[in-house]
């Protein structure tokens, strides 16, 4: 539990830390988004999400299950774009963030205040709607 404690509060040291940094440089105060893929295929979805200086790793997210991880968006690392496949898709990429576009309401992103939960379906990629709880097609395959 110790362990745990002391991780935790490192990384929040290190949150605080990389906000002040931005702010003394004159770039907008950064945003901490955690992101969220549900798969909603019925096979394993391979996910490879990255920004300009963070890569996430690829993922495999088993059907019916999902991934999340954390985002640090500013001017400074402004969007995040996931590939996604499977083996009955090509191959696409999907911008989940985008901190310029954060405020304008035509963007998925538009909900998400700390969090965006995106889910995969046969017919393409939907985003949680967090007033109704109900999912918007985005793009599609």
């Amino acid at each position: 539990m110790k362990k745990l404690i002391c991780i935790w509060g490192f990384f929040m040291v290190l949150i605080l830390s990389g906000s002040a940094i931005l702010q003394q440089s004159g770039v907008a105060e950064a945003r901490i988004i955690v992101e969220n893929v549900v798969n909603s295929l019925t096979t394993p979805l391979s996910v490879d999400c990255k920004t300009v200086n963070v890569d996430y790793g690829s993922q495999t997210v088993a059907a019916g299950e999902g991934w999340g991880f954390t985002v640090v968006a500013s001017e400074v690392d402004p969007s995040v774009e996931c590939v996604f496949k499977d083996g009955d898709h090509a191959v696409k990429t999907v911008e989940i963030w985008n901190y310029a576009r954060s405020g304008y309401s035509d963007v998925p992103w538009y909900n998400c205040d700390s969090s965006c939960t995106w889910e995969v379906k046969e017919d393409g990629f939907y985003y949680l709607l967090q007033e109704t709880g109900n999912y918007k097609l985005y793009s599609s395959w």
